[in-house]
């Protein structure tokens, strides 16, 4: 089947070897578009703190480059799969918690929840302007963007990944003022960073 899948698509075979070879040279990278993670290594710093829904390799990577990042996971063996690995690199400046969705995991995401899911509801924990820098990869993916808007001090970033997920990017509640900062695409997926006005 996976075969058949790529040979009818020549273009996103060519697209997805383009991902691979690149995977290959930048091993530690995140599971982003390379232009987000240039853009990233170019932007992050050590003095910025973040908050990242949906956690991965990308976990340990964007540790390495701001102040402090709270990274928010909601499958239990994932979770502790992330944290053996960050305890065996000594990292110790992520918050990582483990906070299990509210609502099945392949239910379609709704445009309002009453009450707020408790994996959102970690960004209401912050303070408004709180945070430099923010990526959307989880679960409640436009909720999430909806509750990080006022988190996000003016000039920091706010990173969404597979915005191909949406109809187009007037489907996700992000300010008007708000600037692109980095589109980037491989072929097989889109990533899109704003910056706070």
């Amino acid at each position: 089947m996976a075969v058949r899948y790529w040979l009818t698509r020549p273009r996103q075979l060519a697209a997805r070897v383009r991902y691979w070879r690149w995977e290959r040279r930048n091993p530690g990278a995140p599971w982003l578009c390379p232009g987000t993670v240039a853009f990233c290594q170019a932007r992050l710093t050590p003095a910025m703190r973040a908050l990242e829904f949906g956690s991965g390799r990308s976990t340990r990577w964007f540790a390495d480059r701001v102040g402090h990042l709270t990274s928010v996971e909601h499958e239990a063996h994932w979770h502790a799969h992330v944290a053996r690995q960050l305890a065996e690199a000594g990292v110790t400046n992520v918050t990582y918690r483990l906070v299990p969705l509210n609502h099945p995991e392949a239910a379609p995401e709704r445009d309002d929840y009453d009450p707020t899911p408790d994996y959102v509801a970690v960004a209401d924990h912050i303070a408004d302007a709180g945070l430099d820098f923010a990526i959307v990869d989880g679960h409640y993916r436009t909720t999430c963007v909806e509750h990080l808007v006022p988190k996000i001090a003016p000039g920091g970033y706010l990173l969404v990944d597979d915005i191909n997920l949406w109809p187009s990017l007037a489907a996700l509640p992000v300010p008007a003022g708000w600037r692109i900062a980095d589109d980037s695409t491989n072929g097989l997926k889109r990533c899109v960073v704003w910056q706070a006005a």
